[in-house]
């Protein structure tokens, strides 16, 4: 068995922790009090509407579950494919993981108007919906990511006193290759199933099209590892204590930036064949409006495109930077916000132009609005706050590297 690095034990009590706790404990208030408003008096007080019901809440929704994918990509190459050289990442990646859907779920609650029939899904089968299959497979892989996390959480002192615990939770090393394989199938189906919920709606013009289940499974797999990456490296400057070999992460940056490269490519032959091959009226219209009426250009070649793939590809695949920590987690973070951008103009834009009941009658409705309220904003901060709160306990409490890294 390998040994774990003991936990801290406690804080240290400095200037610098107490602003930092003070600034969580702020974004967790705010988080609050919005979702208080919110669930006290509906959707209403958001700007969401008839003709554009998603945006910022769905936003981090699909971000968060796309940052969370290293858990299922690594696990993979450890459990399936017999790379064991990775084996140091995957109880970080899977915490990454859990952070992630957890994220998700919390913003899914403020989303769905009623969080009181948020059951609704595991008992009232709609076996023809997407949305359905996402629901039970984001309920099924979270479940499974709670599982394979057990091990570290019985490797806590708590844990100390039930050492039968602590045995029966070591036993789930036994099935992790189980696990790996049904994390990896349930994965890559509600990641794609995330894309054909928008590539099977055919009078919204800028959906409809066979590429985005599978856009979204590959930026989902490059950039979920980087996350992953990121995160170790972070950790590493604050504790000052290595976490990982840099020569492992610097694999992982190139198997990320290789991935980037295939997204890429995808990308603008989508974006080709849309153009210039399809001749599809709703679409030429669709992003006439959008240009007009909207900064979707701006936002995909230069959130996209530039920040989203460039810059990464450019930090992970050139020696000159890859070998620079501070460059992996820059390409890292700017991977991330490509995700994030990318997730908001397929929400968002798709929903902005205006579905067309008419073909070919020259009738089009207007275009849909939609920015943020400060109640949207809100729960985004507290989402925020929780994620940096779980990563602070994490660090000083859960064993998430194994020893012997220097």
């Amino acid at each position: 068995m390998t040994a774990i690095s003991p936990p801290r034990k406690r804080f240290g009590i400095t200037l610098g922790l107490v602003a930092w706790f003070g600034l969580i404990g702020l974004l967790l208030l705010i988080g609050l009090v919005s979702a208080f408003f919110v669930l006290r008096d509906g959707l209403v007080i958001t700007n969401l509407s008839d003709s554009v019901p998603w945006g910022l809440w769905i936003t981090i929704d699909l971000s968060s579950i796309a940052l969370g994918a290293g858990a299922f990509t690594l696990s993979a190459m450890v459990y399936i494919f017999g790379l064991k050289r990775f084996r140091p990442l995957v109880r970080l990646a899977v915490f990454v993981g859990v952070i992630g859907y957890t994220s998700a779920l919390l913003t899914l609650v403020m989303d769905i108007g009623r969080p009181d029939r948020f059951w609704h899904p595991w008992v009232y089968w709609n076996v023809h919906s997407v949305l359905w299959e996402i629901t039970w497979c984001i309920t099924l892989y979270l479940t499974i990511l709670l599982v394979e996390f057990t091990p570290v959480i019985v490797e806590t002192p708590l844990f100390d006193r039930w050492p039968r615990l602590r045995r029966l939770g070591h036993s789930i090393h036994r099935v992790a290759p189980a696990l790996a394989v049904a994390g990896l199938l349930v994965s890559l189906l509600h990641q794609s199933s995330l894309g054909a919920t928008y590539g099977i709606i055919k009078a919204r013009p800028i959906w409809f099209k066979p590429s985005m289940p599978i856009m979204f499974i590959i930026s989902a797999v490059a950039v979920g590892p980087a996350a992953t990456m990121a995160v170790a490296l972070i950790i590493e400057w604050v504790t000052g204590r290595k976490t990982v070999d840099h020569s492992l992460l610097r694999t992982i940056a190139r198997f990320s930036g290789l991935a980037l490269l295939i997204y890429t490519y995808i990308k603008f032959w989508d974006l080709a064949a849309v153009s210039y091959y399809a001749h599809s009226p709703g679409a030429e219209r669709a992003f006439e409006i959008l240009s007009k009426h909207t900064p979707y250009s701006f936002g995909f070649w230069v959130g996209e495109v530039f920040i989203g793939l460039v810059v990464p590809v450019v930090l992970f695949l050139v020696p000159r930077f890859n070998r620079n920590p501070l460059a992996l987690v820059g390409g890292a973070l700017a991977a991330s916000l490509g995700i994030v951008i990318n997730r908001w103009n397929v929400t968002v834009s798709g929903l902005v132009v205006p579905q067309d009941y008419f073909p070919g009658s020259g009738y089009q409705l207007a275009p849909g609005s939609y920015a943020p309220s400060l109640a949207e904003w809100g729960v985004a901060l507290g989402v925020i706050g929780y994620i940096l709160f779980a990563f602070t306990l994490a660090v000083h409490f859960l064993p998430l590297f194994p020893k012997g890294v220097d």
